[in-house]
């Protein structure tokens, strides 16, 4: 009953449309870029009518189902060869759409695609697909969860191994399945609950079934609570790992982004005081994301512009999630203690405006390290790196300590334990936590229970909404705007 009632909203929209859905189509590889293949996907009821018209076929029996052929296709107004290409389609519900689909796999010429457009569009109820329509039908059709919709869109805009691993398991239904098991947990606990609420007088139905909820609810709630304290993991992943690196004038942070980003991303110069503002790139480390950005030496300047640099430096610093601190090591007394100097050295630069810099994870460089003659006597925490721009001294240690830093940040995804991958899942899965605790406390202090099932309803609902159970078209529309048109 309850899995019936969160399930009507989407059943009665796929009632009322379904007879009326225009058959789409779309370019399914790239608009900008030549390739000796382009595919023409079209998805809809009427979808099969294009295979049969542009090939002269009059029986769909000529083609089965998920088999490739070689065929000529001709315009049906001129009959003018169109181009020989392959053919395929996929027979509803067993297609991505759960529609009928067919592709057109042509050769990558615009001008060929241009004719297939102008050609398609003059079939009755035939029309270009929206951005996300073809994954926005897989979902309204059951082919898709919302979950596994994002990891889709995620896995397209992949950039890094790491990031191709997480949003494929995403898209087979990583958080979908672990979703669904809270999900329907909780539904059980709601049916116990009400159960209880309406027949225990009558039907003796016995106080243990109580207890019985509330100990899966309690479950259920630490499950939760534990998966969103995740540290943004997968987000970071998702994102990127956004990386600031800060210091004095002149420490070598342009020469160290430079180095990293493998190219002259930075202006670097001998006068202090060049990078005037924040230098932004985005780099593949290790399989893992990575936005760096380089930024105005930090120091007290009566320089306006100097001084704006300096306070977009502290600002960006404070929506990263690593920093990476550069220091001049010949600034440094060798004969004291050096681990004092530099966290005096970083008191000193974060002190230069209010900033909470201090709760961040920081790796200490210390650059130009070739200048020093006591440099093999110099031990250092963990944390704190010698090396030389110039000379590439420790410069692989310096990568591999920060992409092993980076890689605890995001963890290597897993199928079996996955982690939030967007803000919209924690928005929702922090309400679902609140309404656990509220009926958790009202049941366990024995108040009102029809109030305690009330916001173990509004839990099941939030919850629901991550996947999709539950859904507005608002939220349809947020979740795929961002796709391409042809997917």
């Amino acid at each position: 009953m309850i899995f019936n009632q969160l399930w009507k909203n989407k059943n009665l929209f796929i009632s009322r449309h379904s007879s009326t859905l225009s058959t789409i189509f779309a370019l399914a590889t790239g608009y900008q870029v030549r390739s000796g293949v382009a595919i023409i996907r079209i998805s809809g009821s009427l979808a099969t009518q294009s295979l049969l018209t542009l090939t002269r076929e009059t029986k769909l029996e000529k083609f089965q189902p998920k088999k490739l052929y070689l065929t000529k296709i001709y315009d049906n107004k001129t009959n003018d060869l169109i181009d020989q290409c392959m053919t395929v389609w996929f027979k509803g519900p067993k297609s991505f759409t759960g529609e009928d689909v067919v592709e057109f796999h042509i050769h990558g010429s615009k001008a060929i695609a241009s004719v297939m457009f102008s050609i398609l569009s003059s079939f009755p109820n035939y029309r270009l697909a929206e951005a996300g329509e073809f994954s926005k039908r897989a979902y309204l059709n059951g082919r898709l969860d919302l979950t596994e919709a994002e990891g889709l869109i995620d896995l397209i805009n992949a950039q890094t191994e790491q990031q191709r691993k997480q949003s494929l398991y995403q898209m087979q239904g990583s958080l979908k399945d672990l979703y669904e098991r809270w999900r329907i947990d909780l539904v059980k606990s709601l049916a116990h609950s009400e159960a209880y609420i309406d027949f225990h007088e009558d039907q003796h139905i016995e106080n243990d079934i109580l207890t019985g909820v509330i100990q899966k609810v309690q479950i259920t709630y630490d499950n939760i609570s534990l998966h969103l304290q995740d540290h943004r993991r997968g987000e970071i992943l998702r994102d990127g790992c956004r990386i600031a690196i800060l210091g004095a004038p002149n420490a070598g942070k342009s020469s160290l982004l430079n180095i990293l980003t493998q190219k002259p991303t930075a202006i670097v110069s001998s006068i202090a005081g060049t990078t005037r503002d924040v230098i932004e790139s985005t780099i593949d480390l290790g399989g893992y994301p990575v936005i760096i950005c380089d930024t105005a030496g930090l120091r007290i300047t009566n320089d306006p512009i100097e001084s704006e640099g300096v306070s977009r430096a502290f600002d960006r610093a404070n929506l990263c999630d690593l920093l990476i601190i550069v220091i001049d090591a010949s600034t440094l007394n060798m004969n004291e203690n050096l681990n004092e100097q530099i966290d005096q050295h970083l008191s000193n630069l974060f002190t230069i405006k209010s900033s909470s810099l201090n709760s961040l994870t920081k790796l200490i460089i210390l650059n130009k390290i070739d200048l020093v003659n006591e440099k093999s006597q110099m031990k250092f925490s963990d944390n704190i790196i010698p090396i030389s721009c110039i000379s590439n001294i420790n410069i692989q240690k310096f990568l591999s300590k920060l992409t092993q830093t980076i890689a605890d940040k995001c963890t290597e995804p897993s199928f079996t334990t996955p982690y939030l991958t967007n803000e919209r899942h924690r928005i929702y899965l922090t309400q679902t936590v609140e309404d656990l605790k509220m009926f958790l406390l009202l049941i366990n202090n024995n108040r009102d229970l029809v109030l305690a099932v009330e916001h173990l309803r509004l839990a099941i609902r939030s919850l629901g909404t991550i996947t999709g159970v539950v859904y507005t078209e608002e939220l349809l529309d947020v979740i795929f705007r961002d796709f391409c048109i042809g997917k």
